[in-house]
């Protein structure tokens, strides 16, 4: 099949067969095959006297150099500075809240802020035996302070102290927008030692108390919670949901106390703002927590929110982020044992794996030079899936090199595993890129960013696959038993001996 075969037989009788074998088999090539082999080979083998490459050669500086932007794009990616749109901006659901929000809506008010709590009295969850395959079952234990004791003077004094310290905290935080406050303007910190403390003063007519009588400390709670005389302050099942919420015991102790209120911030936030946020909320709790009686060291703080905002989303984006790079850890190996198990040889593997590099950090570069994305939820999820699109070409195009085991020289197992493998893997990408193509009909972003990537994803795979990863090959492939592995090798002969045997007389 590849003319370079005259140049190395001295024998006029067995050059004219070959020829003559190589006029027989170019003729049962389909349309594609012979494009392949009389037009595309020659750009990649080059000149069959000289066996200079020009094409390979340029091919190969083009598209490193496009590789080497693409990653430094690539690594410039960081988490979304602006919160992700799921709607495109054109859709109703934005320009009605558009049109709020230049109106002077500002949403459910206090409902569109953050609620914030310091908690006293709890220190771990304890999860052995948790299964994430089945979350809704054994989700753990939470594991009290015992040292805990909310009676004791000392502990009542500090947790009040804790509410004037939140009270009177500055935010220099970008999501606390102008207020420059901790707690939302207009909004009072939720300090339930404080109103218990008012109402033993009004009812137990000690107006002097500084604290609570730890033998009387009991008895206020009850009353506070339960007497509809005394307290007007909502029903009876508001004010024991905000026990239960802000004071926690069960038949021999309190368990836990909290410290409510409503952040300056709204949300949902960006990871940066969050992490600014969150930053500033532990440094305010690490103080207080060093300067805590014992007791009430146990001191930390969270939010209160649904998952999709808050710290919840936070520490969601921050996994996502981790697990790219852990997926890219582990895919990359794992791409390389299973080429060189494909390809027979450790050299094919290796190129094919650049070949991969290569297109993940095309996709990636390309969605933000091109389109300006950040780290988001596609942009994460689709980093793992790049790695096994771009591998399926790269490994039809090294199998098929290996295949050709009795072609002397590089240019003819490149010019053989274009011949017979360049159609399946233009094929391929076609019917994969309109099945991306499909998804730029969906309204969600989610699913509209998933078809740029995956339509990148291919065309990179196509490109990479035929003029690097071939380019390469026919450079410097591998020739004769060079680079090979016995073990991937005796699996390579196995699978041969297994086919039809008709594709082994072509080789």
């Amino acid at each position: 099949l590849c003319p370079y075969s005259k140049s190395v037989v001295s024998d006029d009788s067995v050059i004219m067969r070959q020829e003559s074998a190589e006029r027989s088999g170019v003729e049962k090539l389909t349309m594609s095959e012979r494009f392949f082999h009389e037009r595309f080979s020659p750009l990649i083998c080059g000149d069959e006297k000289s066996k200079f490459k020009p094409g390979a050669i340029t091919f190969l500086i083009l598209l490193i150099s496009f590789a080497g932007w693409m990653i430094s794009e690539a690594t410039s990616l960081h988490p979304p500075s602006e919160p992700e749109q799921f709607f495109p901006q054109e859709h109703t659901y934005n320009k009605e809240q558009t049109t709020r929000l230049r109106d002077g809506w500002e949403g459910q008010e206090d409902a569109a802020y953050l609620k914030i709590v310091f908690m006293f009295g709890i220190t771990t969850t304890d999860r052995d035996g948790y299964n994430w395959l089945f979350p809704e079952y054994n989700r753990g234990l939470v594991t009290y302070d015992l040292d805990f004791n909310i009676k004791n003077a000392e502990s009542q004094r500090f947790y009040m102290e804790t509410c004037d310290r939140i009270a009177v905290a500055t935010c220099d935080a970008r999501a606390c927008k102008d207020s420059g406050t901790l707690v939302k303007p207009g909004t009072e910190v939720t300090c339930l030692i404080r109103s218990m403390l008012q109402f033993y003063r009004t009812y137990h007519n000690d107006t002097s108390a500084s604290v609570i009588p730890e033998d009387k400390f009991d008895n206020v709670a009850f009353e506070f919670f339960t007497d509809d005389t005394k307290m007007h302050e909502g029903t009876l099942a508001d004010r024991m949901a905000k026990y239960l919420q802000l004071l926690g015991r069960d038949e021999l102790r309190y368990n836990f106390v909290a410290v409510e209120f409503r952040s300056s911030a709204t949300a949902p936030m960006t990871n940066t703002l969050s992490h600014e946020l969150y930053d500033l909320h532990e440094e305010l709790a690490d103080q207080l927590r060093h300067e805590a009686p014992a007791g009430m060291k146990s001191l930390f703080q969270t939010d209160t929110n649904v998952p999709g905002v808050g710290w919840t989303w936070m520490r969601v984006e921050d996994a996502l982020i981790q697990n790219l790079i852990t997926g890219f850890s582990i895919c990359f190996p794992v791409a390389f044992v299973v080429l060189v198990f494909a390809t027979g040889n450790v050299i094919i593997a290796l190129f094919a794996t650049t070949a991969i590099a290569c297109i993940v950090a095309g996709v990636l570069g390309a969605a933000r030079a091109f389109y300006g994305w950040d780290l988001g939820i596609a942009e994460s999820i689709s980093g793992v899936i790049v790695i096994g699109f771009s591998v399926d070409y790269t490994v039809h195009l090294g199998h098929m090199y290996r295949e050709a085991a009795s072609l002397p020289s590089r240019e003819e197992k490149t010019r053989f595993a274009l011949t017979y493998m360049g159609t399946t893997v233009l094929g391929g990408g076609f019917t994969t890129l309109s099945a991306g193509l499909i998804l730029f009909l969906c309204t969600l972003m989610f699913f509209t960013k998933m078809a740029v990537l995956l339509v990148w994803t291919i065309m990179l795979s196509v490109v990479y696959s035929l003029f690097y990863f071939m380019s390469l090959c026919a450079l410097v492939g591998p020739e004769g038993e060079f680079g090979s592995i016995p073990f991937a090798a005796i699996a390579t002969n196995l699978a041969l001996r297994l086919r039809k045997p008709g594709f082994q007389e072509a080789v």
